[in-house]
């Protein structure tokens, strides 16, 4: 007899690889809503990893219906199930806002670094509204800074403008992780508000990441009155890596045709 376990793999197996679409002869395989039943009672489940697997399979298969079950198994005592659940939420996209948002967006208080960053990415791709971009603006003066680090992360996906002063102090973040992934959220807005503080990191900035950066996102934004600044740091930057970043945002800017960095 084949062990519970190795037929919940099997079942598991069969509809990640035919996402509910293939042409296996079990019921569960070819219909995505008597897979999704089957999932959700496996969600119930007292392993862990088979919770695991079952959220992700929930989240490929992305059946309507069970997004409140997700949204529960977000509280689930395991850490990879919540995050693998968050990252199942966000396979919904934006027709799940309403219902999944706010909840996402407080998952960046958990105490996992991993949930924290499954639930930034899942805000990505499902959407903010202004509450939620409130609440994580809130949020980026919170002294966790793995919380800091997941909420300029979403901010990046969400680019929203109205963050754009929020995301303007967390450039002066003890933590250089955080200061690089305000850049990047900025630079994700295009907003010319925000090249005199860009510009200040790529001169100033300690850590050689935030100024690669900053010397990056300033060649996207394509303003020439940067390129002098970009220059120096072409030139003077310690860091290798930035000085090519620095060169290559010059091109960007000066040159019509984009030039690829090795």
């Amino acid at each position: 007899m084949i062990s519970r376990t190795l037929s919940v793999g099997i079942l598991l197996i069969v509809v990640l690889l035919s996402g509910g679409n293939g042409c296996y002869g079990n019921t569960a395989a070819t219909d995505p809503n008597a897979a999704a039943a089957r999932l959700v009672a496996l969600l119930e489940d007292p392993t862990p990893q088979i919770r695991v697997t079952a959220a992700q399979a929930l989240g490929k298969i992305a059946v309507p219906g069970t997004v409140p079950v997700l949204l529960r198994s977000l509280k689930d005592a395991d850490p990879a199930v919540r995050a693998t659940s968050a990252w199942a939420l966000g396979r919904f996209g934006e027709d799940v806002l309403d219902q999944a948002g706010l909840e996402l967006a407080t998952l960046l208080d958990d105490p996992s670094p991993a949930v924290k960053l499954a639930a930034a990415q899942a805000l990505g791709a499902v959407g903010g509204t202004q509450t939620i971009i409130e609440l994580l603006t809130e949020r980026l003066t919170s002294p966790d800074i793995e919380t800091r680090r997941a909420v300029v992360s979403a901010l990046t996906w969400l680019e929203a403008s109205s963050a754009h002063h929020a995301l303007l102090k967390a450039l002066n973040d003890p933590d250089a992780q955080v200061r690089q992934g305000a850049i990047a959220a900025l630079g994700e807005m295009v907003d010319p508000r925000s090249l005199p503080a860009i510009r200040e990191r790529l001169l100033k900035d300690a850590d050689a990441g935030v100024r690669g950066e900053a010397a990056y996102r300033l060649g996207k934004f394509g303003d020439r009155t940067v390129v002098a600044a970009l220059q120096a740091a072409s030139v003077r930057d310690p860091d290798a890596v930035v000085r090519r970043w620095a060169a290559w945002a010059i091109e960007q800017i000066t040159s019509a045709a984009p030039v690829r960095i090795s």
